[in-house]
């Protein structure tokens, strides 16, 4: 005790303090809930090593305030749906600030706890769609459900801030008490607060070195785009897991985020989903395994992804029926709503990325579970529900490996498609310059008829211009009578005729040529800059 108190001497206030804390919380059994130890999590907590975990950044992630609706605020009051199982006994409550601590104060573990974080989401779009049509995408897609009309109690709950109008149905004080009750680990903590989308796990072992907890924490995401709407429905889904060795009993800490409540029907199924589990009498014996919530998110994800790929499918087919409909059909495309339609998908697959990965992380993680924590190395020594897991995983990485596949292919159509956009505008480009350079042949050929024409009567033109000119004059003769003199009279003065025209055609000659040679100066520079770059 006095090594520990020595090394903790040349650590700041904060630390020092944990180094106390940590000395009297060392047995998990004595805790006392009434002190605020809660206030300094994540140093508080009998598990916290410094140097290893980031105790500062995650108390920054939980911090009180938020200028982001990437971290929602706290509410004033807790109201936290807490699902319970226990024994073949299942209840479903919500809970306040009072409740919660009464649960954390109790002795008795349930087999299984729930604690259900829900935010309300940043925008609410579902009560200002008037269109009908996008009202029926909707929910030919089964994006959203037959109740579209906001609940009651959604309704009376206050949005917060303008900047950040999402609020988290939890206080402060209250989740901190929760994550310093199970020893939640500071990375998993920074989820519930965070944007973070990656996979951890944290396995705790006793001085005897038998193991105590065991933990593993991910999130990911339903999402869809709709097209008529330009919105996305996206739903990330944080599952914090804990599992306690020596009760036997877990702990789950759900969190369903979204920016908008487009997700309403997913949100409701997993929702209803977890109640109808908990309250089966037989999920008593499914919830020996810890990752059988894990198990139960995945369904409802892949089948948002399937409902929500049927509109850039149709979309697509639409499209593409267009382009072969002539110019009119043509002209209708919509080629900023098919490149935010290429974009969408490519998220998609993003998404479907990661749950393969996570698929394959919650393997090795049940593999460890069931050689660490249940004692059985080998095939032959573990249960049906092993292997029941073990079917549920394959299953699900078969589908999402599908509906991969099937968005690759769309997305492939879609590429197809703009390329075959920007052929046929390009062809319908070169068939206009086409036309313009035939319009230009014909109105070149006319103005050479024209010039022909002119050149034809110019000799004329020229005869009759001076012979009314004052040079040259006809004989003068008086009224009715004939001329006296027939002869034609030339002026001493016709030289000047000649003189100003030869003088001003090669002026004018002179100029036409410099202004040719400055063109063709400037023409050649444009090319040579082109070239040089």
């Amino acid at each position: 005790m006095r090594a520990r108190i020595h090394e903790a001497g040349s650590l700041p206030l904060v630390c020092r303090l944990t180094v106390r804390v940590r000395s009297v919380a060392k047995d998990p059994e004595v805790r006392d809930y009434g002190m605020s130890t809660h206030s300094q999590y994540p140093f508080s907590l009998p598990s916290y090593c410094s140097g290893l975990d980031d105790g500062s950044f995650c108390q920054r992630e939980l911090k009180e305030e938020s200028r982001s609706w990437r971290s929602e605020k706290y509410a004033p009051v807790s109201n936290v749906m807490v699902l319970e199982h226990d024994h073949g006994v299942g209840t479903a409550s919500n809970c306040d600030d009072a409740e919660i601590d009464r649960l954390l104060a109790a002795e008795h573990h349930p087999q299984l706890r729930i604690i259900l974080l829900q935010p309300t989401p940043q925008e609410r779009l579902l009560q200002t769609i008037d269109d009908p049509a996008v009202l029926k995408a909707l929910l030919t897609n089964e994006l959203i459900s037959d109740r579209v009309n906001e609940p009651a109690e959604e309704k009376s709950l206050k949005q917060g801030e303008e900047d950040v109008p999402s609020q988290l149905n939890i206080t402060r004080n209250c989740l901190l008490k929760i994550l310093t009750r199970y020893d939640i680990a500071p990375a998993a903590a920074s989820h519930i607060r965070g944007q973070e989308q990656i996979f951890g796990s944290r396995q705790l072992r006793d001085e005897n070195g038998a193991m105590r907890s065991f933990e593993f924490w991910y999130a990911i995401r339903a999402r869809a785009y709709v097209r008529r709407l330009g919105k996305e429905a996206d739903l990330k889904m944080t599952i914090v897991t804990r599992y306690d060795a020596q009760s036997q009993s877990t702990l789950v800490l759900l969190k369903y985020r979204s920016f908008n409540d487009l997700p309403q029907r997913l949100h409701e199924e997993l929702v209803e989903n977890l109640k109808a589990f908990v309250q089966e009498p037989n999920t008593a014996t499914l919830v020996k395994n810890p990752f059988i919530t894990s198990v139960m998110h995945f369904n409802p994800t892949i089948q948002y992804f399937r409902r929500a790929a049927r509109e850039p499918r149709d979309t697509i087919r639409d499209e593409e029926a267009r382009v072969h409909g002539g110019m009119d059909e043509f002209a209708r495309i919509d080629l900023h709503k098919l490149h935010l339609t290429l974009t969408s998908l490519d998220q998609d697959k993003i998404q479907m990325s990661f749950i393969l990965g996570v698929i394959a992380r919650l393997r090795i993680q049940h593999e460890t579970f069931q050689t660490l924590v249940e004692g059985k190395g080998s095939l032959q020594e573990r249960d049906w529900l092993y292997f029941r897991m073990e079917e549920e995983f394959d299953r699900f990485e078969n589908q999402i490996a599908y509906f991969k596949s099937s968005v690759e292919d769309v997305a492939r159509r879609v590429e197809r498609l703009l390329e075959l956009l920007f052929n046929m505008s390009s062809r319908i480009n070169t068939q206009s310059s086409t036309k313009m350079t035939k319009y230009a042949m014909h109105e070149s050929a006319s103005m050479s008829t024209i010039s022909v024409v002119t050149m034809l009567f110019l000799p004329g033109t020229f005869i009759a211009t001076i012979l009314g000119t004052n040079i040259i004059a006809g004989p003068s003769r008086s009224e009715g009578d004939s001329p006296a003199h027939p002869e034609l009279y030339i002026s001493s003065q016709w030289w000047i005729l000649l003189v100003l025209t030869v003088s001003l055609t090669i002026i004018t000659m002179g100029g036409w040529y410099m202004l040719r040679r400055k063109t063709a100066r400037s023409i050649e520079h444009m090319i040579s800059a082109q070239n040089a770059v």
